[in-house]
């Protein structure tokens, strides 16, 4: 029978607590970035939109850009929510209740919500959900 597996426990296994925290942040914030960039696209197709002596073709292809930067945009916007907010979360749970150590952990089992832990300092166990 196979054990089960959560996408949190194979990262703690593969990576460390730390590294993994480390790849949410850089993954959120480049999903940040790129909604400032599809702003800017926005900006740009209504300044395109918005010009005279257009043909119907040119006014279309302004629209497709503005709607395409429109739905990358707020799927970025979406993504970045919710990889800094499953970042933090965990965040919050990783550090060891008897000996206060922080970030020091190893995966032991999966379940469901997330994973079982154990401190790297002292051994003590602890659920952490995701």
């Amino acid at each position: 029978m196979p054990t089960p597996s959560s996408p949190l426990f194979d990262a703690l296994n593969r990576v460390g607590f730390k590294r993994w925290y480390e790849q949410q942040l850089m993954a959120s914030h480049g999903h940040l970035v790129l909604c400032l960039f599809c702003l800017l696209g926005l900006v740009g197709g209504f300044e395109a939109y918005t010009r005279a002596a257009q043909d119907m073709a040119d006014r279309l292809m302004d629209m497709v850009a503005i709607l395409a930067s429109a739905a990358i945009g707020v799927w970025s916007l979406r993504q970045y929510v919710q990889r800094m907010s499953l970042a933090e979360f965990v965040a919050s749970q990783a550090t060891c209740p008897q000996c206060g150590t922080y970030g020091r952990l190893r995966g032991h089992c999966a379940h469901d919500q997330g994973a079982e832990v154990s401190c790297l300092k002292c051994g003590a166990r602890w659920d952490i959900s995701a």
